[in-house]
């Protein structure tokens, strides 16, 4: 067989299967079966177009934007957006999905040691080398994510705004726990979820539980001076 006649051969076979994997994504389709479509595009690059942009329910993302995600029992999930794909079923309809680089949040930390997890805001995200294709329907809208800094010198908080101080990769924190910056005399990392008061002198932040104070007690003073600074 000569060598033009093996790529002819090759290209018709190449053709072929390409038009039964667009048969079998259209069928994935239309009996609202996307799970099936997802395992495909994960597993196979000719069945898919990537867009930079989308429009859904009146709001344009952005490939690189980062998205507040419907999950299970009405919990959040927070993803940054890698990839936009457009497939079209048997009529000739485009129907979008959305590859995402997920966050981890601390409801799914519970491996931790509690001493970690009580340093960890419930609003605190940890970038993670975890990738799925989901439905844009899962969207809820854009998520703001901050350094720990911007997110602690902001006075209104919404449900879309977090910060991240670390990745969680393959079940580790980078950087590790021991090289966040700590506070207070228990030196360990601040938690803005807890109640903290700031000394005058050093102006340096502690726990009112780590030096006996009630909230209460906290809001009657003028002013807090630390132990170690009264000595």
């Amino acid at each position: 067989m000569s060598v033009s006649q093996e790529q002819k051969i090759s290209s018709t076979q190449t053709l072929k299967d390409d038009q039964n994997l667009q048969c079998q994504i259209q069928n994935f389709i239309r009996k609202k079966d996307f799970k099936s479509v997802i395992r495909i595009l994960h597993t196979n690059k000719k069945s898919r177009i990537n867009y930079q942009k989308l429009k859904y329910e009146n709001q344009i993302y952005h490939v690189g934007q980062n998205l507040c995600i419907r999950g299970d029992n009405r919990s959040v999930y927070v993803a940054k957006l890698i990839k936009i794909v457009k497939l079209l079923d048997n009529q000739n309809n485009c129907i979008p999905f959305i590859k995402v680089q997920w966050f981890t949040r601390k409801t799914e930390l519970m491996d931790l040691q509690k001493d970690y997890l009580d340093c960890i805001s419930e609003n605190e995200v940890f970038k993670t080398n975890q990738f799925d294709y989901i439905e844009i329907e899962r969207i809820i809208g854009l998520a703001i994510i901050l350094s720990y800094e911007e997110y602690d010198h902001i006075e209104e908080l919404n449900d879309n705004i977090f910060f991240m101080r670390a990745s969680y990769i393959d079940g580790k924190l980078f950087p590790s726990f021991d090289q966040w910056k700590k506070i207070c005399v228990c030196q360990r990392p601040a938690n803005p979820d807890l109640k903290y008061i700031l000394c005058e002198m050093c102006q340096q932040w502690f726990h009112l539980k780590c030096i006996g104070l009630h909230q209460d007690q906290a809001k009657k003073l003028n002013k807090y001076i630390c132990s170690q600074c009264q000595n």
